[in-house]
């Protein structure tokens, strides 16, 4: 896949322990965004009527569950509170989902794509049919080809039309991505990019609450920072 595609939960051992509870009335979503989390979302929000805080600690998950939480989140019109992390999906769209989106201090908040950047790659697909012979091996090298393409293909076309509703810029997914700044990212070794709040407003960013939050990298997870797009 995309080089900026990152197994984050081997760097944050925290996310590990991934859990989705119950305090008062906020829905508390720690870990990695997948079908078993998003499924106990759902069944807390179901059984709870009162809850009006969605609180998430989150390295991120696959494209389309975390459209589908966001979507959640927007359905119960939930004010979405980040704490210590959010990237990858959870900041391409459970950030933009809260009523509004309260970002504490100190939280570090990455990007590093979009759903098209996500394609897997033709070597990808090599290692997954190198223990077959040949014909079955090139039969399953184009079915899988197919297959990847046509995943990423829709999820690209789900995840504009999300941004499309919001009314948010689609280009805060992929400006990372140009040649200047991809080059900038991989000479401090970044891991993705974090915005500044001038920038994220250039993006038609409105929903979020930004208080005496700065975009900021850590040693343990470099980002290059953005301040500006001069």
């Amino acid at each position: 896949m995309h080089k900026f595609i990152f197994t984050l939960f081997l760097i944050l051992p925290t996310l590990l322990q991934a859990q989705v509870t119950l305090s008062d009335k906020t829905l508390i979503y720690n870990g990695e965004i997948n079908k078993q989390n998003n499924n106990a979302a759902v069944e807390i929000l179901k059984n709870n009527p009162t809850i009006n805080t969605f609180t998430i600690t989150s390295g991120g998950g696959n494209i389309d569950l975390g459209m589908d939480l966001a979507e959640l989140i927007l359905a119960y019109k939930l004010t979405v509170n980040i704490k210590q992390f959010c990237f990858s999906s959870c900041a391409n769209y459970v950030l933009l989902a809260g009523h509004p989106t309260i970002i504490e201090p100190n939280t570090i908040i990455g990007w590093h794509g979009d759903a098209a950047s996500a394609k897997w790659l033709d070597s990808d697909i090599d290692a997954m049919v190198k223990h077959l012979k040949e014909p079955q091996k090139s039969q399953k090298w184009q079915s899988l080809r197919a297959h990847y393409d046509e995943v990423i293909n829709k999820a690209s076309l789900r995840e504009k039309a999300f941004y499309k509703k919001l009314n948010v810029n689609h280009d805060l997914l992929t400006v990372g991505l140009g040649a200047s700044l991809h080059s900038a990212a991989i000479k401090q070794r970044a891991r993705g990019w974090t915005y500044s709040p001038k920038v994220l407003e250039y993006f038609k960013v409105r929903n979020i609450d930004f208080g005496k939050w700065q975009p900021r990298s850590a040693k343990n997870f470099p980002l290059l920072i953005i301040n500006d797009l001069n």
